[in-house]
Order: structure tokens, then C-alpha cells, then sequence
């Protein structure tokens, strides 16, 4: 469960959409919300229910799950400091289309949805703001379905290393097998095999769930072209 953060300093990674909003509206935005810390694995919620929160990510980093009975779940896609949980909303609707877990730890921000609807009816900067958004979120969502269809596990875990470094501060992620099993629909299996040729050729090491991204470029060497697409 998120965590809020009493006695925080102002934060110095900044949310991407709330940076683009006029100074005002940006601290009335900010006024609305609160600083919290989502942990890895946190539940933030479940599809079809109704959204209670949105979160701007900052330093922790948000999957979105998709699930059928007896079929490994898959993620669709990644949200980081570039976007935000909920943007649905715009869409006049407060049922949740996709599970969100917490994939990397640290600070968001935190809103009501009453509060946030609020604040759209009164800003066509953040609506604008998000109208865009939503369509760079679902054009990943439509790319991330091609790739699971088409490209192999070692060039997709590849993609998935890059997209979570650019919405990390850090080198390392902690990263069960397991886990990254789930969020590539695959089997744990061909997981250990496409991470063991990523470490085999330089581009990470891995021990104890420790993920250390070593050779970037060796990454997008390696990735399928739907990184730079997504």
C-alpha cells in the first residue's frame, strides 16, 4: 500500500505532465495532492473497479496488467515520471481498464479522483496536457501487443530493461525471474535463458533478484524496434 510522506522536501525529479502546466495551475494541482511511497509489488488497483486515486509517477515506475483465467498475466504497459495512473478519466469513466503494480519503488504524487475531476473541469491546459498523454498511452499499449505477438523473449526483455531504466534514477532494479515472467507472458524458463545470454554478452548482471543494467548500448543493440516506437 502507498504511504503518504509527512514532513517531505519538494522532490527533485519532476513529474513531466504537471511540468508543463502554468505555474498556477501547477500549484493548485500540487495543492490537491499529497507525496507518497509506492513499494515494489504494491497493488494500486484491480480491473473494473473504480478508481479512488490517480498517481503522477516520480521516482517509482507503475505496470499495467492484463489478465485471463489460466493464462499468464502479460504487461501492456509502463508508466513513469513521463505520465500518470488514470487518465481514463478524460474519457468520462472511473472504472479501472488494467491492474497497476508498483515494478519500481519510490515517490508519486498522489490525488483524490473527486479532487482531480474537479480540476479538469477547470483547466483546459491539464486537460489538453492529458488528451495527449492518453493518446502516447495508447499507442504503447497497441505497440507492446505486437511485440508480445511477434519478437523473441530475449529481444523483448531487452526492450523492457531500456524502457524501465529511462524511468528510473538508478542502474539497478530488483527483478525476480518470476516476476519478469509475469510481465512478459512467457515462462520463468525462458526467462533465466534470454537473461543469461543479456549477461553473457555484457549488457547486465544479476544476482539475488539484483538487475544491473552494465552496457546500455549493448541493451539497444539487442532490443526489438518497438523501443523506439513505444
Amino acid at each position: 500500500m502507498s504511504t503518504i510522506i509527512q514532513n517531505a522536501l519538494v522532490p527533485q525529479v519532476e513529474n513531466k505532465l504537471i511540468g508543463h502546466l502554468p505555474a498556477l495551475e501547477r500549484a493548485e494541482l500540487l495543492s490537491q495532492a499529497k507525496l507518497v511511497q509506492l513499494n515494489f509489488a504494491d497493488l494500486l488497483c484491480l480491473s473494473g473497479e473504480s478508481y479512488q486515486y490517480v498517481y503522477f509517477p516520480l521516482t517509482a515506475f507503475i505496470s499495467l496488467i492484463a489478465k485471463l483465467p489460466k493464462h499468464p498475466a502479460l504487461e501492456m504497459g509502463i508508466i513513469g515520471f513521463e505520465g500518470m495512473l488514470g487518465a481514463t478519466i478524460l474519457l468520462n469513466t472511473r472504472q479501472v481498464p488494467s491492474e497497476a503494480i508498483i515494478q519500481g519503488s519510490g515517490k508519486a504524487w498522489r490525488i483524490p479522483i473527486a479532487s482531480f475531476e474537479d480540476l479538469l473541469t477547470r483547466s483546459n491546459n491539464l486537460r489538453r496536457i492529458l488528451e495527449t498523454y492518453l493518446y502516447q498511452l495508447l499507442c504503447q499499449l497497441s505497440q507492446n501487443a505486437v511485440c508480445a505477438h511477434f519478437h523473441s523473449v530475449e529481444s523483448r526483455l531487452a526492450r523492457w530493461l531500456l524502457m524501465s531504466h529511462d524511468r528510473i534514477q538508478t542502474n539497478e532494479l530488483f527483478l525476480t525471474h518470476q516476476f519478469l515472467s509475469e510481465m512478459l507472458g512467457v515462462r520463468r524458463s525462458s526467462i533465466t535463458e534470454a537473461a543469461g545470454e543479456l549477461q553473457t554478452s555484457g549488457c547486465i548482471s544479476y544476482n539475488r533478484g539484483w538487475i544491473h543494467i552494465l552496457n546500455r548500448e549493448g541493451l539497444l543493440a539487442r532490443c526489438c524496434s518497438c523501443y523506439h516506437l513505444m
